[in-house]
């Protein structure tokens, strides 16, 4: 009767401690919302869009704050989402989308594109909307991501080779990438901005060009949250519970490629956002798909607003590359990963 009372204690200070969590993390969503709406090079304040007559400031929170803001909660909500699927089917914690090579093959995508689109595409109606780099970082994303299956496949789908085989064709994208850009070094600067990762001149072109994709693989991720709940218990296990793994796979590389494709199209090459909001939400909520993608998602968000807020904030006017703040905060986050020994499938 004692250790059933205990049982039973434990399990209601679990469960109002992830309310909390829950409360305290939509309201780290209104701040992080607020502040990149609000804070840069020029502060704006409520008040005075509401109520004055400042045209100006108006224009800087339509025009630029409000489309950026949408821009880096969707990347930071893809890549994490992303990241939390690929965790669970590789039942890897070190898994994200840069693991599958499909963040090196939009960095590719967007290289090629940029440095060989023709000066009549960039004239026509398609090129003003589109740019050539943002076309590229999105079809070469799906590319590496099929192309990553598709080798991977012939030896049966398996996890290893699926990983390894991300690692080799990510190192051989960034090595086309150093020789196509020695070749063309107008590109240099620009490109190296775009892969360090940055909001900066992103507008509603660029929201309007993912939002689509950006729903598509959220569905596409929810979907496949059951069965990746059933999978947890094992390839055998899931198998005999109906799961069709080989199906599941391709559903969560394409989704994950999908999002990943997205993200790099709103803010360039941004890594460790798809490690770190899946590991913390993780430790919080539990390991339930269906509950942890979401989540996930929610909390690559926050940390994405407040990255991109605070490389704006740092040093105005100028900005520094939203890239460096998550990498400097994945980097260390990533380290303590490879010494802990919790393992990765927690009780929910």
């Amino acid at each position: 009767m004692g250790l059933s009372k205990k049982k039973s204690e434990m399990t209601k200070n679990t469960k109002l401690f992830r309310q909390g969590s829950f409360l305290i993390l939509i309201l780290l969503m209104l701040v992080a919302v607020a502040c990149s709406l609000l804070l840069g090079a020029r502060h704006l304040h409520f008040k005075d869009l509401l109520f004055n007559s400042d045209s100006f400031s108006r224009l800087i929170f339509t025009q630029i704050r409000l489309p950026r803001m949408l821009l880096a909660l969707l990347a930071g909500s893809l890549l994490a989402g992303a990241g939390a699927a690929f965790q669970m089917f590789f039942r890897n914690p070190l898994a994200e989308p840069g693991i599958m090579g499909v963040s090196s093959g939009a960095t590719l995508g967007a290289v090629i594109a940029s440095s060989f689109a023709s000066a009549a595409f960039r004239e026509t109606t398609l090129g003003a909307v589109l740019s050539p780099v943002n076309g590229g970082a999105f079809l070469g994303a799906l590319a590496a991501g099929l192309l990553v299956t598709g080798i991977a496949g012939r030896k049966n789908g398996s996890t290893v080779a699926l990983l390894l085989c991300g690692t080799a064709l990510g190192s051989l994208y960034s090595a086309c990438i150093a020789i196509i850009l020695s070749l063309n070094d107008t590109q240099l600067h620009t490109m190296y901005i775009w892969m360090l990762g940055s909001f900066s001149g992103r507008g509603w072109n660029e929201v309007s060009f993912i939002i689509l994709p950006s729903i598509v693989s959220v569905v596409m991720l929810m979907y496949c949250a059951r069965e990746l709940d059933l999978l947890a218990g094992g390839e055998v296990s899931a198998l005999s519970l109906g799961v069709n793994v080989q199906r599941l796979r391709l559903l969560v590389i394409v989704s994950g490629a999908l999002a990943s494709s997205a993200a790099v199209c709103a803010g360039g090459t941004i890594g460790f956002v798809g490690l770190v909001a899946p590991h913390i939400m993780r430790r919080i909520f539990g390991s339930r798909a269906r509950k942890l993608i979401p989540l996930s998602m929610a909390g690559g968000a926050v940390l994405m607003l407040f990255s991109d807020t605070l490389c704006r904030i740092i040093m105005p006017p100028s900005e520094i590359p939203v890239g460096t703040i998550t990498s400097l905060i994945g980097a260390p986050f990533f380290i303590s990963l490879l010494f802990t020994k919790r393992h990765f499938g927690e009780k929910q």
